[in-house]
């Protein structure tokens, strides 16, 4: 019999990580499910598929609606490093941008975040952010971080998951069907989500336990 191994994955964001949705009747206080969900039942059926049963895997959801990448640098220390994940998915600088700071700004943050992962033994997994349904002045400052963190990664050889890729129409705008009031997501979009996230890394992560 195989030895049992665990694989704790930790995702710290803001409310496109939490799962917000807005509010209604079926969904009170904007508690949709998180893509943290669906990518657990993602993997839950391919470790069977896999014959990795003596593998488990937990993901852990430390998104927080409104947060910005200060405030993910500011409590990286006391709500991610305690769970000593092997990875760490880094989501976020929306709410950044839509408080008028700069890409660049931005990209400085969660550049540190990346820091502080690998400081204490952590592999950080880097997002890319979606767009949102409709062209706005923040639209093209979206854009414009995003290539500041495919550069970042390359440079610093840091694993990167491209969302905005997999979410975006011909445009470069979020796909309707994807979101509930043209920023958030609604269930497709974090089944997505969890798709992309599980075909460009955990997939890999899986295949190399398969001996």
């Amino acid at each position: 019999m195989r030895d049992r191994m665990k694989l704790r994955f930790v995702a710290i964001g803001d409310s496109l990580t939490a799962g917000f949705t807005p509010f209604n009747a079926s969904r009170p206080w904007g508690r949709g499910l998180p893509y943290t969900s669906y990518l657990d039942k993602i993997v839950i059926a391919e470790l069977s598929k896999k014959g990795l049963e003596n593998v488990e895997c937990s993901f852990v959801n430390m998104g927080v609606n409104g947060d910005t990448t200060g405030g993910m640098l500011s409590r990286f220390d006391s709500d991610v490093a305690p769970t000593n994940p092997g990875y760490v998915f880094v989501w976020g600088g929306i709410n950044d941008l839509f408080g008028a700071r700069s890409p660049s700004e931005v990209i400085e943050n969660l550049g540190k975040i990346y820091a502080r992962a690998r400081k204490m033994g952590t592999e950080p997994v880097a997002c890319t952010l979606p767009s949102i349904v409709q062209h706005s002045p923040i639209v093209p400052r979206i854009w414009e971080l995003n290539e500041l963190i495919r550069a970042y990664c390359a440079e610093n050889r840091i694993l990167l998951v491209d969302l905005f890729k997999a979410m975006s129409d011909e445009s470069g705008l979020l796909k309707e069907a994807y979101s509930s009031d043209g920023v958030h997501l609604n269930a497709e979009g974090n089944r997505m989500i969890a798709s992309t996230i599980y075909a460009e890394f955990v997939k890999q992560i899986l295949d190399g336990l398969i001996r």
